[in-house]
């Protein structure tokens, strides 16, 4: 064949062959060079591993429609029509099915269509629907009450801006000694073994977190309640001797809210602002035991209690004062608002 692309057309082409990504594409704009350069469209497609039909096809569609370098198929009609389309998008959002041959089920029922499970996910895929785990919601919880402690708290932290005053969220964990295993990089196509141990001994850790500077006030006891409440403010006002006025933010369980806790707080510098009823969302110290957990439990294991403590202590002593970059980054006050799992 006589060579047929001007240098210019030519220029471009390779120009076009070096950027190229797609390699279907990349394969036509070959053939359409070779070509020019006199080689056989046999040798061509020995060359590429394709057929001699596909060269051939690639090569007139480049010299008779306009220098095409793309396929001109339109695609098959879509099996569902835009209001049905519609209809599914609507009902999977309202409804959520854990296997895709359940949707297929489904089609086949509302609109007495059938649908292959490959055409279902591309479906899926196009409309934006991803299999992932649900977001688990308290039931009960109230959104206003949520949005009226963030209010409180912006209040309250432009007020201590001013005075100085601290303000710490304060939560209560028990963390034990059992191994958590969890995701991590392994081996494809291999297992990974973990030991375990028996121990289910727990530590009753309270912790009071500043946002500020990351500080943490921790204290453990044998059990949590109020006489181990009232200890721990007091480690808390020790540990802030200049402050006029020590703000806690907690949780509404029954030993911080004791008529004994109530007594001391009469004769306390501490003030207590109670979050709202079934509000993890709220506290950020919550985000705080998470980091705990991944550097001292997941995929950890401890041999004995004694060690096991060890690993905590390092980390809140240790640890914590090393990764204060990534605990800014990782617990803020930046509060999001969750719904009832009643509310839909």
């Amino acid at each position: 064949m006589e060579a047929f692309l001007t240098p210019q057309q030519r220029e471009a082409l390779i120009r076009e062959h070096r950027k190229e990504r797609d390699r279907k594409r990349g394969d036509r704009i070959k053939v359409v060079l070779w070509s020019d350069e006199g080689v056989s469209q046999t040798e061509i497609a020995h060359r590429l591993f394709i057929s001699f039909d596909a060269v051939h096809g690639y090569l007139t569609a480049y010299q008779d429609e306009e220098g095409r370098l793309i396929p001109n198929y339109k695609g098959a009609q879509p099996i569902l029509n835009e209001a049905e389309s519609n209809q599914l998008n609507t009902h999977l959002e309202e409804q959520t099915y854990t296997k895709t041959k359940d949707i297929q089920a489904h089609i086949l029922k509302t609109f007495g269509k059938e649908m292959g499970l490959t055409t279902i996910r591309s479906w899926l895929r196009v409309n934006k629907f991803s299999y992932k785990k649900p977001v688990l919601c308290p039931k009960g919880v109230d959104t206003e009450k949520q949005q009226a402690f963030i209010e409180h708290y912006h209040k309250l932290m432009n007020e201590a801006a001013m005075t100085g005053d601290p303000v710490l969220f304060v939560d209560a964990v028990h963390p034990t000694q059992q191994t958590q295993a969890t995701y991590g990089w392994f081996k494809k196509g291999k297992d990974k073994e973990i030991e375990t141990t028996a121990g289910r001994k727990r530590v009753n850790l309270i912790g009071a977190l500043n946002l500020e500077d990351m500080d943490l006030v921790r204290k453990d006891f044998e059990t949590i309640d109020s006489p181990a409440v009232i200890i721990f403010f007091r480690k808390v006002e020790a540990a802030y001797p200049d402050a006029r006025v020590i703000h806690l933010i907690v949780d509404r369980a029954g030993y911080n809210t004791s008529r004994e806790v109530e007594e001391f707080l009469k004769i306390s510098r501490i003030e207590l602002h109670l979050l709202p009823p079934r509000s993890p969302n709220l506290n950020p110290i919550e985000r705080l035991w998470k980091i705990m957990h991944e550097y001292v439990s997941h995929n950890r294991v401890h041999d004995n209690f004694k060690a096991f403590k060890k690993a905590l202590n390092l980390f809140f002593d240790e640890t914590m004062q090393n990764i204060k970059e990534e605990l800014i980054s990782r617990i803020t006050d930046d509060f999001q608002i969750i719904k009832s799992s009643e509310s839909g």
